[in-house]
C-alpha cells in the first residue's frame, strides 16, 4: 500500500515546516495553497521507516494537521504523472518526465527525470537555482574544460545529469548516503544515456574538485564545511550551496568565509537562498 501524506499548516508557518521537511525527507514533495493554509504533499510506502520519523517530528508542532490517503502501490506512477509536468529552467534547460518525452523542446537541453522516491524533480526552488547556475557556470566559465564535479546529495541525479549535458568533458561524481536515491539516480542516468559519464558512490572520493554542488540543507552544509575544504583546491574550486533559508544565508556565509571561501554571487527564490562561492 501507498500513503499520500498531506501536511497542512497555517500560511505564516510555511517556511518553518518546509525547513523541517527538507531535513527529514530524502524525496521531493508538492506544495499547494488553500486559502489561509499551505499543504505539503508526499508519498510513502506503508513500511517506510521515514514515515514514523516524520510523524514523530511533526507531532511537536501543535499547528500541524496530518491527513492520510491510502492507494494501491500500482497507482504510484499515475500519482506522479498527474503532478510532474515539463519545466523550463534557465535559458535552455527543460526538465521532463519520461512519459512526456515527445514534448517539443527543439534546440534545448533536455533532462529526463523519473522522480521515483528521491528528491530532485527541478520543481523545488533550490533545485531550480542550482540548474540555473550550472548553466550559467557552463556559459561563462567554458563548457569544454575537463572539470571535476561533485554532486553531493545527488537524489534523482538531476544536477549531475545537467553537468554531463552542459559540461561534456567533465568527470562527475554523484554521491548520496540513501540507497533509494542512488537507485533512482542510476535509472535517470540511463534514461539520459550519461551513465558512462557519472560515477555513483555512497562515499565522497579523495579528489580535489573544480565544482561542488550541495543542495543538502543548513545543518548538513555546516557539518560538512571542513570536508568541503579537504576536497577544494585553493584558487580553483567553486561551490554552489543551497537548501538554506534566506534568514540562514548570512550565517552560512560567515562559516564558509572563515574557512577561506569568497562569495561570488547569491540569489533568493521564494524563501530559499543560493550561494556561489570560490575557494
Amino acid at each position: 500500500m501507498l500513503y499520500e501524506i498531506n501536511v497542512k499548516v497555517p500560511t505564516e508557518k510555511e517556511e518553518e515546516i518546509e525547513e523541517v521537511l527538507y531535513q527529514l525527507l530524502s524525496q521531493g514533495w508538492e506544495t499547494a495553497y488553500q486559502e489561509d493554509r499551505v499543504v505539503f504533499r508526499f508519498y510513502f510506502k506503508e513500511d517506510s521507516p521515514e514515515l514514523e520519523e516524520v510523524e514523530k517530528t511533526l507531532a511537536k508542532y501543535p499547528f500541524v494537521e496530518l491527513e492520510y490517503k491510502v492507494f494501491e502501490e500500482k497507482n504510484w506512477a499515475e500519482l506522479w504523472k498527474a503532478n510532474f509536468k515539463p519545466l523550463k529552467v534557465g535559458k535552455h534547460l527543460w526538465v521532463i518526465p519520461p512519459w512526456e518525452e515527445g514534448f517539443s523542446t527543439q534546440g534545448e537541453v533536455v533532462i529526463l527525470i523519473e522522480p521515483g522516491q528521491a528528491f530532485g524533480t527541478g520543481h523545488h526552488p533550490t533545485t531550480q537555482m542550482m540548474l540555473e547556475y550550472i548553466e550559467h557556470f557552463a556559459l561563462t566559465k567554458g563548457q569544454n574544460s575537463p572539470y571535476k564535479v561533485l554532486d553531493l546529495g545527488c537524489g534523482t541525479g538531476i544536477l549531475a545529469i545537467a553537468c554531463a549535458k552542459l559540461l561534456p568533458k567533465a568527470k562527475i561524481w554523484a554521491v548520496d548516503i540513501d540507497e533509494e536515491a542512488l537507485k533512482s539516480c542510476l535509472e535517470n542516468l540511463q534514461l539520459n544515456q550519461v551513465e558512462g559519464r557519472i560515477i555513483i558512490s555512497k562515499e565522497v572520493p579523495a579528489e580535489k574538485f573544480d565544482l561542488i554542488l550541495a543542495n543538502i540543507g543548513y545543518r548538513e552544509l555546516k557539518n560538512l564545511s571542513q570536508k568541503m575544504v579537504e576536497i577544494s583546491e585553493k584558487g580553483k574550486t567553486n561551490i554552489f550551496l543551497t537548501g538554506i533559508l534566506i534568514e540562514d544565508a548570512e550565517e552560512m556565509l560567515r562559516i564558509y568565509e572563515a574557512l577561506g571561501y569568497r562569495l561570488v554571487e547569491k540569489k533568493f527564490l521564494k524563501e530559499w537562498a543560493f550561494l556561489w562561492m570560490e575557494f
